[in-house]
């Protein structure tokens, strides 16, 4: 707590041992909180009955200075389900009568849930401007990619019909290939698994992806790139190859990508 205070931290309270925490500290300036229902997503949060009890008892502390509503979505990116819908009746029954600002949506239920509305939002995957629904939409094709993930050939090498690329002879050449070693790999954030025939951009022109991607070097096909040689640019996602067109192909989901690797796309989701 007297880190959040001298930070000036928002911060949520979603159990009873925060109310408690925050109840007991001596404050040095007024503080905004953030109080969390548990609407239906069963991770964090109070129930209605215990987030009503916290509004009143947040309300009479002096050092608390503004109060925000908040719940989260669990099924917003399913927009054949009712459950969204239902979270958000819960979350306007729990608030009926409180006082403070209101905070609901994440980036599925922006692009996804029009009748779904809050003052706060807390967007995650659509601030990469990947697409968070399973399909597209009008208004998902707005949406731009803000972060390109490139890099360069640094080697190039003929390969015969019939020669193996890379670790696990994943590819193999079916004719005489020109073949492309990039500076990036699974280290980077990339895929290790990431298929044969993958788009890339070779100096801006349509290529793909050959053999199986190393952890700091991965290999394309520059056979019909001629004018394509070391220090080419190779473009591996971005506006030419949305995230959310790639995450398919790979089996994965788009969230664990701009973050590099494991640590995925993160808004101010909580």
């Amino acid at each position: 707590m007297a880190l959040v205070a001298e930070h000036d931290f928002w911060f949520a309270v979603g159990a009873s041992w925060q109310l408690e925490a925050l109840a007991a500290f001596d404050s040095p300036r007024p503080l905004t909180v953030w109080l969390k229902l548990d609407s239906g997503m069963h991770r964090l949060g109070l129930d209605v009955d215990s987030f009503r009890a916290a509004h009143a008892r947040l309300s009479a502390l002096p050092q608390v200075e503004r109060i925000v509503l908040m719940t989260h979505l669990a099924r917003a990116d399913e927009l054949d389900s009712e459950r969204t819908h239902e979270q958000a009746a819960t979350f306007a029954r729990a608030i009926d009568g409180l006082e403070g600002e209101t905070s609901v949506c994440n980036s599925p239920a922006l692009l996804g849930w029009p009748d779904v509305r809050s003052d706060w939002v807390r967007p995650g995957l659509m601030l990469y401007g990947a697409n968070p629904l399973p399909e597209a939409s009008e208004i998902t094709a707005r949406l731009r990619p803000v972060m390109p993930m490139q890099s360069k050939v640094i080697a190039e090498r003929w390969s015969e019909a019939g020669e193996p690329v890379g670790y696990g002879a994943r590819f193999v050449a079916k004719s005489r290939t020109r073949v492309g070693v990039v500076a990036l790999g699974y280290a980077d954030g990339y895929p290790q698994f990431a298929p044969n025939g993958t788009p890339v951009l070779i100096d801006g022109q349509p290529g793909g992806l050959i053999g199986r991607v190393s952890m700091d070097m991965l290999t394309v096909d520059l056979t019909a790139h001629p004018q394509a040689g070391i220090g080419s640019v190779v473009a591996l996602w971005g506006t030419a190859a949305p995230l959310s067109a790639l995450a398919p192909r790979w089996g994965v989901s788009a969230y664990q990508l701009p973050g590099g690797g494991q640590r995925g796309a993160r808004g101010c989701e909580a």
